[in-house]
C-alpha cells in the first residue's frame, strides 16, 4: 500500500518520528492473515516500510527499513488501546499498520555508515579524532565539553 495512505486523515500529519520519516512516495508492505473469531476478527502478520532521516553526526542523507509482527484484534465495541473497531461490512487495517510503523521507527540516534573521519564531520570534531591516542576512549569528546573536563578532573584528584 502507498504510505501516502497511511496518513492520519483527522491530522494529515506526516509518518515520522523526531527527524525519521517514511516517505509519501513509497510503499508499505503489508502481509496479514485474517481469522474470525468469537464476535471480533483476528489480524495476524508482517508490516515492512522504509524511512529516510538524516545521521546524527553529520546530516548526511540515510535511508533505513523497519520490519515489525502484528497482532491484533478487531471488535464491534473496542476497548480503548486494546483493540481496533470493526466496522458493519469492514476492518480499516490503516490505523493499524500506521501505529506499528511509527511504533518501529528508531528514535535513537542514527549513526552513518561512512567511513571514519565522516565525509561531514566538523573540522573541529575531525581534528581532534586524528589527534585522540590509541586505546583512548571508543567514542570522541566534543570540544565545547572541555570545561566540563577539567571541573570533572579537580574532583578526581583525591583532596
Amino acid at each position: 500500500m502507498p504510505a501516502s495512505a497511511l496518513l492520519d486523515p483527522e491530522s494529515r500529519d506526516a509518518l515520522c518520528i523526531a527527524d525519521l520519516e517514511v516517505p509519501l512516495d513509497s510503499y508499505v508492505d503489508v502481509a496479514l492473515a485474517l481469522e474470525l473469531i468469537g464476535g471480533g476478527l483476528s489480524v495476524a502478520g508482517e508490516v515492512t516500510a522504509a524511512w529516510t532521516g538524516p545521521c546524527a553526526r553529520c546530516w548526511l542523507p540515510l535511508d533505513g527499513g523497519v520490519r515489525t509482527t502484528v497482532r491484533e484484534v478487531f471488535t464491534a465495541e473496542p476497548r480503548e488501546g486494546e483493540q481496533y473497531r470493526l466496522g458493519p461490512e469492514y476492518a480499516d487495517l490503516t490505523p493499524m499498520v500506521r501505529e506499528a510503523v511509527l511504533l518501529e521507527l528508531p528514535i535513537e540516534a542514527i549513526r552513518c555508515p561512512h567511513p571514519e573521519p565522516c565525509p561531514n564531520l566538523p573540522a573541529e570534531l575531525a581534528e581532534a579524532r586524528e589527534e585522540a591516542p590509541e586505546g583512548g576512549p571508543a567514542e570522541l569528546a566534543d570540544p565545547r565539553w572541555e570545561a566540563l573536563e577539567v571541573l570533572r578532573g579537580r574532583t578526581d584528584e583525591p583532596s
